[in-house]
């Protein structure tokens, strides 16, 4: 006697999906690690989005932290809402996008509830809660150095520092830049501290982000603190630079230095070229 089965459609999708998903965490060295506390690995993500949607479709994460949902989304071809309450993490997806898809991608997104004109801006500056206060900090130093910057994340006194960014000087360790934002009345004698603190940071240069117009003063203060050049910039730059709200949102006032990380990414992509041309025989 011969027994014979037909398969069906159901059979032969395979064997059905287990309740335990083996994805392994994500590694010290992995490539897509950034450092955020909740980070989840991409792997995570794309099965659950590959599962629950089809390109096209729109994914929504109501708490999207460091981005992993929305770079995956924009991965496979998913439109995508993100939302968080801290622009630090809004900063740190644009960069995310911007470093996985190119600057192109971030001429497609819509940003709401960020400072878009000086109305805004002050709006946030005058909050009367600390924390949402300590968002417009935040937006200043990252908006001002596209992302860049690392935000102070101390509690209690921050000796007037809001961000720091490294770049290449003449030294070889990597040079540090101050970034302090004020939003209240300004002064000369902030100049002067914000010097002190670049001593004694042993920091190269001091940038000081105002919501109000700087006094004479202030500016001949600035002045006084000297220039600073290395190999690695096209032009000197002043000691303490001061940059207002302003220049940043109407002029698009941006650090005009390449930070570390950016030298680095420049010789070895100059290391790459070199390799394929010796490849190549040219």
């Amino acid at each position: 006697t011969r027994l014979v089965t037909q398969m069906t459609d159901e059979d032969s999708l395979g064997t059905p999906a287990d309740d335990v998903w083996n994805i392994p965490v994500i590694n010290s060295q992995a490539r897509e690690r950034l450092g955020y506390p909740t980070q989840k690995p991409e792997a995570l993500l794309e099965r659950i989005i590959k599962v629950s949607s089809n390109e096209g479709d729109v994914v929504l994460d109501a708490y999207c932290g460091c981005g992993t949902t929305v770079a995956v989304s924009q991965r496979l071809n998913r439109q995508w809402i993100g939302i968080d309450i801290t622009y630090q993490s809004i900063s740190l997806i644009l960069k995310r996008l911007e470093d996985s898809f190119g600057k192109g991608v971030l001429e497609q997104l819509k940003l709401n509830g960020i400072p878009k004109d000086m109305e805004a801006a002050v709006a946030l500056a005058n909050k009367k809660d600390d924390r949402t206060r300590k968002e417009f900090e935040k937006w200043a130093v990252l908006t001002y150095t596209n992302n860049r910057a690392t935000i102070n994340a101390k509690k209690g006194a921050d000796k007037g520092i809001d961000g720091i960014a490294y770049f290449q000087g003449d030294k070889d360790e990597p040079e540090k830049i101050i970034v302090q934002v004020k939003s209240g009345k300004v002064q000369s004698g902030d100049i002067r501290d914000l010097q002190g603190t670049i001593t004694l940071e042993q920091a190269a240069l001091g940038i000081f982000i105002s919501l109000k117009d700087p006094t004479k003063d202030m500016i001949k203060t600035a002045k006084s603190a000297g220039i600073y050049q290395s190999r690695y910039m096209t032009q000197s730059s002043d000691k303490i630079q001061i940059v207002t709200i302003k220049e940043i949102l109407e002029q698009k006032k941006r650090l005009d230095v390449r930070l570390s990380f950016e030298v680095v990414k420049s010789a070895e992509k100059q290391m790459e070229v070199k390799a394929k041309q010796l490849e190549l025989d040219i």
